[in-house]
C-alpha cells in the first residue's frame, strides 16, 4: 500500500481547524492530517466575555453540504435582517432577502462553541491535534517541507497549509510580502446585553470615524438580548473609550447607536487591537498554500473574513480532491496554483467592498455627508439597489 501524503495545518483557528476537519472526513483514507497550534483558547465562564463570528447564507449553506451544520445551528443565533443607519444623518434602510425568505440572512456563532464543534470532528476523524507546540524552523529547500517543533520533533509534510494568523512568521520565513493598508481605524470588540426585544436583527451604524455593528448572540437564559459589538473608531477615540469605567462607556455607546435595539444594561470584557488590511502577495509556494487571516486580514465591516476563508476551504478541498487523483500529489507548483487563480478574483473584491465600506465616512465631506443619506433612503426604495447590498452580505457572487 502506497504511503499516504502528509497535510499539516499550521494554526488552529476556525479556518484551520475547518478545513482539517472536512479535509479529514472526505479524504480519511488518503491523506494524513497534523494540526499545530500553540494555544487552543478554551471558552470563557462569562457569557459576556465570548467572541463571535458571523456566518453568510452562503457559508451556511457550504457547511450543510459538507455534514458540519447540524450542530452548528444548536448554538447559532439566525440574523433575519439587518438594520442600517447613519448616525445624525436621516436615511435609513432594512436589509432583507427577498429572494429566498424562508431562510435567515446569515448567524452569528460564537468562536468557543464553533471551535469545540470542530475540534470534535477532528478527533472522531483520527486527525492529530498537537497543542502547546509551535514551530520554531521551517525548512522547504528539501524535496518536501521539514517543520521542526520547540520540542525539536520534526515533522516532514506533502504539503502545508500555513493559517498563523495575519503576522503570519512562517509566511515571513518564506519571503513571502504583504500589501499592508496601514490602519486609519482601530476595533473595539465586546458583548452586551439590553432590554429591547430579541428579533434577530442585527444593527450596522455608520459613523464619522467608521461602522458600529451590533450582532446578535444566542440568549443567555435570561431572556434578555445579547448582542457582540465591533465600534469602529479613530486611535485617540479607541484609546479614550478603552479607558472608561463601564458605566461611562455604556453612555456614549448609547448616544452612539441610538436605542433601536434597546437601553444597553450591561456589556462585557473589552478587547482593542489596529484595523489594519493585510494581504499576502503570494498564496502559493512550493508545497505550500497560505488560509485566513495569513492570507488576508479584512476589515470587519459585514462579517466578510471567515466567510472568505470557508469558500477558500472549499477551493482546497477541490485541490485536494485532484492532486490526490495524481501520480505525485503536490509536487507541482503550477498545479497548486489553480487555488491562487480560483481564489483571486473574490479575495479582490470581498476586500474592496469591506475597504471601501469601512472608510466611506470615515473623512466626513459635505458632499458625502449629503449623498450618504440619499443613498440609505434609497437602498431602502430601490428593490435592485438593496438586494445588491443584502447579496453580498449572504456571501452570493
Amino acid at each position: 500500500m502506497a504511503k499516504r501524503p502528509r497535510l499539516v495545518i499550521v494554526g488552529g483557528g476556525l479556518a484551520g481547524l475547518l478545513l482539517a476537519a472536512h479535509a479529514g472526513e472526505r479524504f480519511r483514507d488518503l491523506l494524513n492530517i497534523s494540526v499545530i497550534e500553540r494555544a487552543l483558547p478554551r471558552a470563557p465562564e462569562a457569557s459576556l466575555d465570548t467572541r463571535a463570528t458571523a456566518l453568510s447564507r452562503g457559508s451556511k449553506e457550504l457547511l450543510e453540504t459538507w455534514g458540519f451544520w447540524e450542530e452548528v445551528s444548536e448554538s447559532a443565533k439566525a440574523i433575519e435582517n439587518i438594520h442600517v443607519s447613519r448616525k445624525s444623518r436621516f436615511g435609513s434602510a432594512l436589509l432583507q432577502d427577498e429572494i429566498a425568505d424562508t431562510d435567515p440572512m446569515g448567524w452569528v456563532v460564537e468562536n468557543a462553541l464553533l471551535q469545540a464543534a470542530l475540534l470534535a470532528r477532528c478527533e472522531a476523524a483520527g486527525i492529530e491535534v498537537i497543542e502547546g507546540h509551535e514551530v520554531v524552523n521551517f525548512m522547504t529547500t528539501c524535496d518536501r517541507p521539514v517543520l521542526e517543533l520547540d520540542d525539536q520533533r520534526e515533522l516532514v509534510a506533502d504539503v502545508v497549509i500555513i493559517a498563523d494568523g495575519a503576522e503570519s512568521s512562517l509566511r515571513n520565513q518564506l519571503g513571502i510580502g504583504v500589501k499592508r493598508r496601514a490602519p486609519s481605524q482601530f476595533a473595539i470588540a465586546f458583548n452586551c446585553e439590553s432590554d429591547g426585544i430579541d428579533d434577530g436583527i442585527a444593527y450596522e451604524r455608520f459613523t464619522d470615524e467608521g461602522p458600529l455593528a451590533f450582532l446578535p448572540l444566542p440568549g443567555s437564559g435570561g431572556n434578555k438580548p445579547r448582542y457582540n459589538v465591533i465600534w469602529c473608531a479613530h486611535q485617540e477615540t479607541q484609546s479614550r473609550l478603552l479607558a472608561l469605567d463601564d458605566h461611562d462607556f455604556i453612555d456614549e455607546l448609547q448616544a452612539m447607536v441610538g436605542w433601536r435595539a434597546g437601553r444597553v444594561t450591561k456589556i462585557g470584557r473589552r478587547a482593542g487591537w489596529p484595523l489594519s488590511v493585510v494581504v499576502s502577495r503570494e498564496l502559493v509556494r512550493s508545497r505550500c498554500l497560505l488560509l485566513g487571516n495569513s492570507a488576508h486580514t479584512v476589515h470587519p465591516v459585514a462579517g466578510q473574513g471567515f466567510n472568505l476563508s470557508v469558500r477558500d476551504v472549499e477551493r482546497l478541498i477541490a485541490l485536494f480532491d485532484a492532486e490526490l487523483g495524481t501520480e505525485s500529489p503536490f509536487e507541482s507548483v503550477a498545479r497548486l496554483s489553480d487555488f491562487e487563480r480560483a481564489s483571486l478574483s473574490d479575495h479582490e473584491q470581498t476586500i474592496a467592498a469591506t475597504t471601501l465600506l469601512s472608510g466611506l465616512f470615515d473623512t466626513p465631506q459635505p458632499l458625502i455627508d449629503s449623498m450618504s443619506s440619499v443613498a440609505l433612503s434609497a437602498m431602502d426604495i430601490l428593490g435592485p439597489l438593496r438586494r445588491g447590498v443584502a447579496n453580498f452580505g449572504m456571501g452570493r457572487r
